[in-house]
């Protein structure tokens, strides 16, 4: 088995892995994953200690790893183990309306997540608030996240914190997530909203 010590730089042209064998499906998995994460062979080495001599025979299906090892990988890449071990596709696949990850929601509407899994530090939802329905009773508020809202029909309330913003069809609202807020929709219609979350922004207030 190569070394697992210092990383060496990605070739340009590496052949893709061979199947046939565990360890080349293994590979080929953290292959399909580190290129679905745009993360170079020598970015990935380094995360999981490993050096880039070995992770790239590993992804050709020419070594295999320890436990220990593939345990390291998977943190880097940010997936689990199970998923190294999977058969599922990776990469851009539909998700079909019939299958969107639904979410409890107890203020009088529905949300569906618009994304797949794994995603790091991202999402985007889809929804429906009923005539009356809001986010809750009071405002809320959670670190580490920037949030966009897209009114698709009818129109929603935005409250933040003392600010309080109606939005119709097309309007959009971003808004650090630090600050209080709530989401209500004061009509007699059904709203539908588009809701983008990503990492804080350099701008957001602390």
């Amino acid at each position: 088995m190569p070394a697992e010590s210092k990383p060496a730089a990605e070739s340009k042209s590496a052949p893709e892995p061979p199947a046939g064998r565990p360890e080349s499906d293994v590979g080929r998995r953290v292959h399909a994953f580190r290129r679905l994460r745009r993360m170079s062979l020598r970015a990935l080495a380094e995360r999981s200690d490993v050096s880039g001599s070995f992770l790239s025979q590993l992804e050709r299906g020419r070594s295999s790893a320890s436990i220990s090892t593939l345990a390291r990988i998977a943190s880097a890449l940010g997936i689990t183990m199970a998923e190294l071990f999977d058969t599922s596709a990776i990469g851009p696949t539909p998700l079909r309306a019939q299958d969107r990850p639904v979410l409890d929601w107890v203020g009088g509407g529905r949300k569906t997540s618009l994304t797949r899994e794994p995603l790091s530090g991202f999402g985007v939802y889809e929804a429906e608030f009923a005539p009356g329905g809001s986010t809750g009773d009071e405002q809320y508020s959670h670190p580490g996240w920037h949030e966009v809202v897209v009114v698709l029909t009818n129109q929603v309330t935005v409250l933040l914190d003392t600010e309080r913003f109606v939005l119709g069809e097309g309007d959009s609202l971003d808004f650090d997530s630090r600050q209080p807020h709530r989401i209500v929709n004061e009509t007699d219609a059904l709203s539908v909203v588009h809701w983008v979350l990503g990492p804080t922004q350099p701008g957001d207030k602390e």
